[in-house]
C-alpha cells in the first residue's frame, strides 16, 4: 500500500492527483535504474505511460553522462526514447550560463561532459577561467582540483550541475557532486550557484520542454533533498520510491519542504495504483 511519509495510508485526494496527472517527472538514477540493472516495473511504467497518452521526460542530476549517452543507456536496458525524452543539470546549467557574461570555464568532469561544455561554446582552459563548472567528475585528479581551486581563489565564479552528496549504485552509494562541493568550499571558501534539482533552472526546464501545465504534473524520484525539494517547490504532487537513496524513516523525519506527497516501494507499485 501506498503511504505518506508519516506512515498512515494515503488520503483519497492524493491517490486521485496521481491518477489524474497527465506529465510525469522521472529521476533515472534509483528511480529507474541503479547501475546497469532495471528497477523492478520501470519498463512496465514507462510503457503504461505511452500506451495512455501520458507525456513524461526524464530528468537527472547526475552530470557523468551527456543526455545522449542517457538515451544509449536508456534503449540498452528496453527503454526506447530519443534525446528530447532526456534532461540533465548539465543541460541546465549550460542553459544558466548561456544567459551570462564569461565564455572561459574550466570544468571538472568526465570527457563527454568536457566536449558537451565546448559544444555549447565555451573555451575550455585553467589558464584563468572565467568560471570553475563542477560535475559528478568520476575521472577526477588531484591536478584537476589543484586547478580548480587555484582559479577560484584567483576570482573565477564557481557554479556547479548539482547538489547530490552521492550517487546510488548496485554495489551502495558512491562520492557524488555534493561531496565535491564541499572539499572546494573549505579549501577556497567559495560556494557555487547550483543549476540542478532542486533548483528552479531544473524544474523550469523539464517542465519547459514538456509545454504542461504544473497542476497536471507529478515528479517520481528517490530522494528527500532534491527530487522531493523540488516538486514541493513547484508546487506538483512529489512521489518518492524506495528503490534508490531514502528510506521510509527518512521520509518520515524530513522538513516539511522535503516531504513526498506519496511513498511506493518503486515504480511497478507506482504503477498499480494508476487507473488502466
Amino acid at each position: 500500500m501506498a503511504q505518506g511519509a508519516n506512515g498512515q495510508s494515503l488520503t483519497s485526494e492524493s491517490l486521485e492527483m496521481l491518477r489524474s496527472a497527465h506529465t510525469f517527472i522521472l529521476d533515472l538514477d534509483g528511480t529507474v535504474y541503479l547501475s546497469d540493472r532495471l528497477i523492478e516495473g520501470a519498463r512496465e511504467f514507462v510503457d503504461f505511460l505511452r500506451e495512455t497518452g501520458r507525456r513524461f521526460v526524464f530528468i537527472t542530476n547526475n552530470s557523468s553522462r551527456t543526455a545522449e549517452e542517457y538515451v544509449a543507456k536508456l534503449n540498452s536496458l528496453g527503454i526506447a526514447c530519443g534525446i528530447e525524452d532526456i534532461y540533465t543539470s548539465l543541460d541546465a546549467t549550460l542553459a544558466w550560463m548561456a544567459g551570462r557574461e564569461g565564455e572561459s570555464v574550466f570544468p571538472l568532469g568526465t570527457p563527454a561532459f568536457v566536449e558537451k561544455v565546448r559544444a555549447a561554446g565555451f573555451r575550455i582552459t585553467g589558464d584563468a577561467p572565467d568560471w570553475v563548472l563542477l560535475g559528478f567528475d568520476t575521472t577526477l585528479t588531484y591536478e584537476k582540483i589543484r586547478t580548480a581551486a587555484r582559479a577560484l581563489l584567483s576570482g573565477a565564479r564557481f557554479v556547479a550541475t548539482h547538489p547530490d552528496f552521492v550517487c546510488p549504485t548496485a554495489e551502495g552509494p558512491i562520492p557524488d557532486t555534493g561531496s565535491f562541493i564541499k572539499m572546494f568550499e573549505a579549501a577556497t571558501g567559495k560556494s557555487p550557484v547550483i543549476c540542478g534539482k532542486p533548483f528552479p533552472a531544473m524544474i523550469e526546464g523539464a517542465l519547459g520542454r514538456l509545454g504542461d501545465h504544473p497542476g497536471a504534473a507529478a515528479i517520481i524520484g528517490d530522494r528527500l533533498y532534491t527530487d522531493m525539494a523540488m516538486g514541493r517547490a513547484a508546487g506538483i504532487l512529489a512521489v518518492l520510491v524506495l528503490s534508490g537513496e531514502s528510506t521510509r524513516d527518512d521520509a518520515r523525519e524530513a522538513p516539511e519542504d522535503q516531504r513526498p506527497h506519496l511513498i511506493f516501494e518503486d515504480l511497478g507499485a507506482v504503477l498499480g495504483s494508476l487507473d488502466r
